[in-house]
């Protein structure tokens, strides 16, 4: 039983998982190959998200198990072409389609050349996706951000950059495998800062190898210099197929320890901690509309290799691969692909995992949980539905807020304990057979 576990986990072990989706893609398994006419038949298509991929990165880190490949020494603008041919697929099937968040990510979405890179933001304004009007972000890293780079992204309205510093120590990036120019970071992040894109956040990682409250401490300080919308806090995870996890490092975790150093000093330096790992400055205006997607009710429209799409009752993908050989091998094939008209990998959603998807999305990574509209949308009690939500507000780590759910600071600090406790066992199961290559 849910309710059981959840009353007697170990709470000296706060990481399970991070739940940023569900069902993870590690449950996606090869489906009867089906037209994307029929996945889309009975989704409203006015309100939805855009993803784009680009799964190529700079190096690829120690802790990275994304989809995404390091230096490929060819094949990059073959693989822009087929984003056109992807995009002009759903274009012409579904004109009527509107899109109201975005997000452009990977991999390192400015890894790609100056042109390579501007020609990826034409595709994408005539895909329809109103960059300027509607939230939307872009992820890079500071070795691939150029002030030519930052001027696209200006001028094509982009609201966030996303930057993964991980640490302002570069002993500790090289152990987790991610050798970085300090001053090349400390240039750039100058630039961004002091640019016209509306918003950008840092991310720091804890956990590194002979990473203390010291160190730990600099970072952040260092990180709030640049005074960022948003800080991003992530611990360390060691995962199979990675640099550091075909090492088998066993080290001490005092990853909750860094954890809540952290999150008091950003609490205390005028930020207002959104989920575990976000921590967003008070008061921030936001420039362009972020209200008209919802993603407990709304679809994705993913684009590229590794790209997940959503529908009510389907999510679906390339495959998945973390091995670089793998990786290589899916990219090309979607390069060479003419024909995007259906798919044939993903997991269907059933009524239950409909329920527990809403529910994990709506308490964990800054989510609110609606008693109302879940009874709209399924007609039951999620409290009756979901005991262990009782558990949650009983340990006071849930907590009403008007007419809302939503994790206490207290209950933040389990937060990856509390998605992986949401997970049906078909789903447990799913990711317990796959096969990681």
């Amino acid at each position: 039983m849910i309710i059981d576990s959840i009353k007697e986990i170990d709470t000296t072990n706060l990481y399970q998982g991070y739940t940023y989706s569900y069902p993870h893609k590690s449950a996606y398994r090869a489906i009867e190959k089906t037209s994307l006419a029929t996945i889309w038949a009975k989704e409203q298509m006015k309100r939805l998200f855009f993803y784009v991929h680009i799964p190529f990165c700079e190096m690829r880190c120690g802790f990275c198990n994304l989809f995404t490949m390091a230096n490929p020494k060819e094949g990059v603008r073959h693989y822009i072409e087929a984003l056109k041919r992807e995009m002009d697929t759903y274009k012409g099937l579904f004109p009527e389609a509107r899109f109201t968040n975005f997000a452009i990510g990977g991999g390192t979405p400015t890894f790609l050349e100056i042109d390579e890179f501007q020609l990826l933001l034409e595709y994408i304004s005539a895909m329809g996706v109103d960059m300027a009007t509607y939230y939307g972000s872009i992820e890079t890293s500071p070795k691939t951000l150029t002030k030519e780079k930052i001027v696209l992204i200006e001028n094509a309205g982009i609201t966030r950059v996303s930057m993964g510093i991980q640490s302002w120590i570069e002993t500790e990036t090289k152990s987790l495998g991610r050798p970085q120019s300090i001053s090349k970071a400390e240039t750039i992040v100058s630039q961004l800062a002091s640019s016209a894109i509306p918003e950008f956040n840092l991310d720091l990682i804890y956990g590194a190898k002979d990473q203390d409250k010291k160190s730990f401490l600099y970072s952040i300080e260092k990180t709030l210099a640049y005074q960022p919308t948003e800080v991003f806090l992530y611990p360390l995870y060691v995962r199979q197929l990675t640099g550091l996890g075909k090492k088998n490092r066993d080290t001490e975790d005092h990853r909750h320890e860094l954890y809540l150093l952290g999150r008091d000093i950003l609490l205390t330096a005028g930020y207002e901690q959104m989920s575990m790992r976000c921590f967003r400055k008070k008061n921030s205006p936001i420039s362009t509309i972020t209200d008209a997607y919802n993603s407990l009710t709304d679809g994705m429209i993913g684009i590229g290799a590794g790209a997940r799409s959503y529908t009510k009752e389907l999510h679906y993908s390339t495959d998945y691969a973390v091995d670089r050989k793998v990786i290589k091998n899916i990219i090309s094939n979607y390069s060479h692909t003419d024909d995007f008209n259906t798919i044939s990998y993903g997991i269907a959603l059933n009524d239950w995992e409909q329920k527990t998807r809403f529910v994990i999305k709506s308490v964990t990574d800054g989510g609110k949980l609606s008693h109302q509209l879940y009874q709209t949308l399924f007609g039951t009690d999620v409290f009756q539905e979901f005991e262990i939500l009782q558990v949650l507000l009983d340990k006071e780590w849930l907590e009403k807020e008007q007419e809302n759910y939503t994790l206490s600071l207290k209950g933040m600090c389990y937060e990856d304990i509390i998605g992986p406790a949401l997970y049906s066992d078909d789903v447990k199961s799913l990711m317990k057979n796959y096969i990681w290559r």
